[in-house]
């Protein structure tokens, strides 16, 4: 049939039992099902056979309870179906609309407050604790779909966040339908044009090759504000990759010489929101580069858990909880999440967050009798003017080290203190503990107060050498 499926079963059952579990199926099934697999070309028609079992038990049900939740059993043993680069590609695209089919009907059952989204070249579940709760995009990758990661959509909307699980050109439900897009940033600004009325806090969280994805994405698309990659390749060597990625994006791409294409531009485009990048230590892929170049060259986070496989979910309480708090506090209007944010933002220097954080007209007030002190106006006078100018007060390699000690929140008015340490550039040391009383509106500062010691400023800021 091909290189791939002339391989042993056991190796690539083995490397997806933690997914497929993740994933939500059941693993004493998976065990069951996998270990009467005498070889690969079984797998598609003997998980489309549990996923028809499935189904069968969902009509049978008595509950709408019990409906949904077989209805979402066969929904994912019909996807997993199509994990495989199946050369019969009509029975690929059977199994891709029953999966998605059965996604469909599991979600009527349990959570009837989803919308169903689709246009040109994607489709998408959409479902919105609130009417402006940030929302998250979740990107599939090479052989996955917006069916595989419902858990972590559940886990999102319980933390108050909307999310978009979406399938793009040749992923989950299309398949089939369509090439991969390598431009995804397109897919993903139609898919957010589909949404009415969406937030002005927006995430996006990409898996596995929807790692790349997301940060082609986030580096096109303004409306992007916080970003996550978990298991993204930043670089591809074709000649090293296994046979089993090499023919599935033939597949997906329509041919070998679209495939070397695409992983030809498979990199690590610069993202300049706030990003998280993730990555598995046994996570151990020929030809497939990790994600530390993309954390390099945009500034941004990188996680290394080093017991984690791909996609990290042998390990996924260890990341994930932690994860989707990090979306929620960068993505949050609440006034101690934003005030939180900006303080963690200048302790990181992480001037794009710092810039988001202020309203247009915001004003900071800071006291005393010092070349500082006075009401600055407008978010351009306090990044540029006020803080950019304390901070050339400190030596290179000597900025202050910021650490957020307490915040009070009461409505929109919030009191933060923290301890500022660094040495100036006449080498002395500078250690003080500030105050600020900040006005947040529509997640945005509006207004600063600033109450500190001003003779330790003059002191050890503003004296001479």
């Amino acid at each position: 049939m091909s290189a791939f499926f002339d391989e042993p079963a056991g190796p690539f059952i083995d490397a997806n039992r933690s997914r497929a579990i993740a994933a939500g199926i059941d693993p004493y099934r998976y065990d069951a099902v996998t270990g009467g697999l005498a070889s690969l070309p079984e797998w598609p028609d003997a998980f489309a056979r549990t996923a028809r079992e499935h189904s069968a038990l969902a009509e049978r049900a008595r509950l709408p309870r019990s409906a949904g939740e077989a209805y979402r059993d066969a929904a994912l043993w019909f996807h997993f179906a199509t994990v495989l680069p199946n050369p019969d590609l009509a029975a690929h695209g059977r199994f891709a609309a029953a999966s998605a089919d059965a996604l469909r009907r599991s979600l009527a059952l349990l959570a009837p407050d989803a919308e169903h989204l689709a246009g040109p070249g994607f489709t998408g579940v959409l479902r919105r604790p609130s009417p402006d709760a940030p929302l998250i995009v979740l990107v599939p990758g090479m052989n996955s779909g917006k069916v595989e990661f419902m858990p972590v959509a559940e886990a999102l909307v319980q933390r108050g966040l909307a999310v978009l699980a979406i399938d793009g050109p040749g992923q989950g439900e299309l398949a089939v339908r369509g090439a991969w897009e390598p431009e995804y940033h397109r897919v993903v600004r139609r898919a957010l044009d589909a949404v009415a009325s969406p937030p002005d806090a927006i995430g996006v969280i990409g898996l596995s090759m929807g790692g790349f994805l997301a940060s082609v994405a986030a580096h096109h698309e303004p409306r992007i504000r916080a970003a996550v990659t978990v298991s993204g390749p930043t670089a591809l060597a074709w000649d090293e990759l296994p046979p089993y990625v090499t023919e599935t994006f033939v597949l997906r791409t329509g041919g070998e010489t679209a495939a070397r294409e695409f992983a030809r531009r498979v990199g690590a485009p610069a993202v300049r929101q706030p990003l998280r990048v993730l990555d598995g230590g046994l996570d151990v892929i020929p030809g497939v580069a990790n994600g530390a170049e993309l954390a390099r060259r945009s500034g941004g986070e990188y996680v290394l858990v080093p017991e984690g496989g791909h996609l990290l979910e042998n390990t996924r309480w260890t990341w994930l909880p932690e994860t989707l708090d990090w979306l929620a506090v960068r993505l949050s209007r609440d006034p101690a999440l934003v005030v939180t944010r900006y303080v963690e933002a200048v302790a990181d220097g992480d001037l794009d967050t710092i810039t988001a954080s202020f309203a247009d007209d915001a004003t900071w007030t800071y006291p005393g009798d010092l070349p500082l002190t006075g009401t600055w106006r407008g978010r351009d006078a306090i990044v540029g003017d006020f803080l950019g100018g304390a901070g050339r007060l400190f030596r290179p390699g000597g900025e202050p080290e910021v650490v957020l000690t307490n915040v009070i929140a009461d409505g929109e008015r919030v009191v933060a203190e923290w301890t500022s340490r660094g040495t100036a550039r006449n080498g002395r040391a500078y250690d003080n503990a500030c105050l600020g009383v900040f006005t947040v509106r529509d997640g945005r500062i509006t207004s600063v107060r600033e109450y500190t010691d001003t003779q330790h400023v003059e002191r050890t800021l503003f004296a001479a050498e």
